[in-house]
């Protein structure tokens, strides 16, 4: 009961920083698209206003809308085939976790992917979405299989997906607008010809926001994303009763080398359960996943 309480706590301390996030974000987006404008319409402040505005908000309508199906196309995944053996185990495998959580039956997709991994994406928990490899079908036993789909359906409950899958898109566009518009300062003089020296505080902050809001937004988002793997290993091994499932896939994780390059695209790879574009020993301030000998570890000691 304790152990359950504890949970719930932490689903709803996630649910309110989804809120806090995703309203960061939207901010931050909002501002350097504002910054944008005031850049290259010579500081007028409404033309800039109007110019941001719409646009921020927008796309970030236009994300929210069509997230899964861009995160789908984007890993060049498929809907599993309950014909094939493989595939309608983890089918069984997935509708298990969801009964044992609570949550609707997520769909189900595969990726054709040597690597061993699987992610969780949608909107909330009615419309979600499990992806597998058919690597982690094909060297994972059905006990570690169940271990990264309670991992994922963790990530589901806690809500943790729409956050994520939101927020990569934000992060990437603020990054791209960026730099952009830095490059074009340089080498365009855009900006350049206003009158007067009135607005130039205004201006070197709108400067000082495109150059630095790419690192900042991108910071906040690894934060986070590790703290809520750590959090959905927990939550994973509590639906399972079984933490040795999940950290024995994490330790097949480490120990896969895989032929060929991983694939679909890197913009996804934070959704992963491990970064299939990065070696799982490697961590840094940049790393989209915490260490994964340090989850390891922390899964054996529960």
């Amino acid at each position: 009961m304790e152990k359950k309480l504890l949970v719930e706590d932490h689903i709803r301390r996630n649910k309110r920083l989804t809120i806090v996030v995703c309203t960061f974000m939207a901010l931050l987006f909002l501002g350097v698209v504002f910054a944008i404008g005031y850049i290259f319409f010579a500081g007028n402040l409404y033309i800039a206003l109007a110019f941001g505005i719409p646009i921020a908000l927008g796309y970030i309508l236009i994300t929210y809308s069509i997230s899964v199906q861009t995160v789908l196309s984007a890993a060049k995944a498929r809907p599993a085939n309950p014909s094939s053996r493989q595939e309608k185990l983890l089918i069984h495998r997935v509708e298990e976790m969801s009964i044992a959580a609570g949550l609707p039956m997520p769909k189900v997709y595969v990726q054709d992917s040597d690597n061993i991994n699987a992610f969780a994406t949608g909107k909330k928990p009615e419309k979600s979405v499990i992806c597998v490899t058919t690597g982690a079908l094909q060297k994972l036993n059905q006990e570690e299989l169940e271990g990264v789909m309670a991992h994922e359906m963790s990530h589901i409950k806690n809500h943790d997906i729409l956050i994520m899958t939101v927020t990569i898109a934000v992060v990437g566009a603020i990054a791209l607008i960026s730099e952009i518009v830095f490059y074009s300062m340089i080498f365009g003089g855009a900006g350049r010809g206003r009158k007067g020296d009135g607005n130039v505080i205004i201006l070197v902050i709108a400067i000082l926001l495109v150059i630095f809001a790419p690192i900042f937004s991108r910071l906040t988002y690894l934060a986070i994303s590790r703290k809520r793997e750590y959090l959905a290993d927990s939550n994973g091994a509590y639906l399972t009763r079984n933490p040795e499932g999940l950290a024995k896939a994490l330790e097949k994780i480490k120990g896969d080398h895989p032929k060929g390059k991983p694939k679909g695209s890197k913009t996804v790879a934070p959704l992963y359960i491990s970064n299939p574009f990065k070696s799982p020993s490697a961590s840094s301030l940049w790393s989209t996943h915490p260490p994964i000998d340090e989850r390891i570890r922390r899964l054996r000691t529960m």
